[in-house]
């Protein structure tokens, strides 16, 4: 019986052998359905892509399967009738739950945060509105930034415990000034949806959206239920399925906590070209791009040259992607149960075959020989574009890329200029010289699409690189003696440190080892995360807590260990 999955030299062989066939000149003999088999098996055997995918065009499912396993333990694949959690695909949801409710009398969308909240500070609450909330651009901070409460994940919260946590924060800019991401404010939209229908969120969704979508295999995951055909959520390690951390369900709410199948997101898609759920005034509403290309539930952008009204989710163990080229009248719809299915990669790719635009098929690849001494000139800073920047590192004959604040992946040698990526070896960087041999810029290949990033000269870098990365000192390795041992953050939460190599390492709960680096006496910094650690020593000189720096805050761990 089943209980992992790891790529074995014949599932890759056999993923290769669908590639060559991929590309051979009879490819125009090949059905869409064959394409769209193809690239998905090769997904799975390659990138670990484990889910369920819908595409449709008119009015009609042009094709629909699942893919690697719903449940390894039991040895159960996937299927095109599976439940999935979608995350963040919640808030188109959300979202039309309050114009319905708008539509009828109930709330206005320009009602402040006081009508609902009493007990929010009043420079908050007479400021947010509901259309902030619904745009991502209220300031108000996001909850899923606050470091020790996401530690907290597992575990059941009310709505007052988790609202406490951030009510009283500062916001993070003036009220419709700028756009931020906030899972807080869907949270909250969802409590505004109790109050003015005095209805549950979910009995509301049901009433009201689910139900006249025809909706059946779609609700509000509750993690103490079981729900027939949900299945299984993974993390990948090393090419290796293992359980997810299990997220208590209280916590996502109406920010991402519903479960869905293709299908019935593809009901949603329908329902959304109609006026059963929402009027064309409504509609008009919601699919308005504001600030950051983002509606009420929905991005509204263009992809392939093609409106694109879109949007993706995220929790522990799921990804998922939804698609709605509404000009086109096509639905591709992705739901993935393992962290590194590459939902947005996947159905930006089917979309991609659907259109006849150039995509990635998944390959597996591996490094040239090469002398790492010939890579000290591709380190360096990459403008991307005027506020973000790509670094470019080597350490232990070893070279990595870091986009912004996202992980720190190793890239490896393919070719003598070009090098592909550990997470995806179908994306790629190509380093480019100038004609007096000086690299000058990279591209990366990513998607089917090429774009270039150019180097920094050596002051401009140093600055880029002393905001992302502190400078390391100099220490006996010897020291790391002091730091071994087991730090709760929070009940059930572990941060565990230990040594390897003369090196030092922390691993939380759930979570991947990283290795740590000092910045000073008794100060670490991580470089896969922005992320720091400062071990308190007692009056004795022996280290009897730590200090987690994340996202704002200050997270103290007593030694338990």
């Amino acid at each position: 019986r089943p209980t992992h999955v790891k790529q074995t030299a014949m599932s890759v062989a056999l993923a290769l052998l669908l590639l060559g066939v991929f590309l051979t000149p009879a490819l125009p003999a090949q059905t869409l359905a064959e394409r769209f088999d193809q690239y998905c098996r090769a997904a799975n055997e390659i990138n670990n892509f484990h889910g369920a995918v819908l595409v449709a065009k008119d009015g009609e499912v042009v094709f629909a399967n699942g893919y690697g396993w719903a449940s390894a333990q039991l040895g159960v694949e996937n299927t095109a009738q599976h439940k999935f959690l979608i995350g963040s695909i919640t808030k188109s949801f959300t979202a039309a739950a309050i114009l319905r409710l708008a539509e009828a009398g109930k709330l206005t969308l320009e009602d402040k945060l006081s009508k609902y909240f009493d007990d929010f500070p009043a420079e908050v609450a007479d400021k947010v509105t509901i259309h902030h909330l619904l745009t991502h651009t209220s300031g108000v901070h996001s909850y899923t930034e606050i470091t020790d409460l996401m530690l907290r994940r597992t575990i059941a919260m009310t709505p007052e415990e988790i609202v406490d946590r951030f009510k009283n924060m500062p916001l993070d800019f003036e009220p419709g000034a700028e756009w931020k991401y906030s899972n807080s404010g869907y949270f909250l939209l969802g409590l505004i949806i109790e109050k003015a229908s005095g209805m549950s969120y979910d009995e509301y969704l049901e009433e009201h959206i689910l139900g006249p979508a025809g909706m059946e295999q779609t609700g509000l995951a509750v993690t103490e239920e079981i729900v027939d055909g949900m299945v299984q959520g993974y993390a990948v390690h090393e090419d290796e399925l293992a359980n997810a951390v299990v997220i208590h369900m209280s916590l996502p709410f109406a920010a991402g906590a519903l479960y869905s199948t293709v299908a019935d997101l593809y009901r949603w898609d329908r329902a959304l070209y109609g006026e059963e759920i929402l009027t064309e005034a409504s509609k008009e509403k919601m699919f308005t791009p504001y600030k950051n290309d983002y509606g009420y539930g929905w991005a509204i952008t263009k992809l392939y040259d093609r409106s694109l009204v879109t949007h993706s989710g995220g929790i522990d163990g799921f990804n998922s992607m939804m698609h709605r080229f509404v000009d086109d009248d096509v639905c591709v719809v992705v739901l993935s149960n393992a962290t590194a299915g590459q939902a947005s990669t996947v159905a930006a790719s089917l979309a991609a075959i659907l259109f006849d635009e150039p995509y990635d098929v998944p390959v597996k690849k591996e490094p040239i020989a090469a002398d790492p001494s010939d890579w000290d000139d591709f380190t360096g800073v990459y403008r991307i574009d005027s506020n973000e920047y790509r670094v470019v590192t080597m350490e232990d004959d070893r070279l990595y890329s870091k986009r912004g604040s996202g992980p720190q992946f190793e890239i490896f040698p393919e070719a003598d200029n070009k090098f592909f990526f550990e997470h995806d070896n179908a994306v790629t960087l190509t380093f480019v010289r100038d004609d007096a041999g000086e690299v000058v810029a990279h591209v990366i290949h990513q998607q089917g699409q090429d774009h270039r990033a150019e180097k920094l000269p050596e002051d401009e870098a140093a600055q880029v690189m002393a905001e992302m990365f502190p400078p390391e000192a100099e220490v006996d390795p010897a020291v790391y003696a002091d730091y071994v041992g087991q730090y709760q953050i929070a009940p059930g939460f572990i941060l565990t440190v230990r040594t390897r190599d003369d090196r030092i390492f922390t691993q939380a709960t759930g979570q991947q080892e990283v290795e740590i680096f000092p910045s000073a006496p008794d100060e670490y910094f991580l470089k896969v995360v922005d992320a720091q650690i400062t071990f308190v020593r007692g009056d004795d000189g022996e280290v009897e807590s730590l200090i987690l720096h994340q996202a704002g805050r200050e997270m103290p761990a007593p030694k338990i260990e």
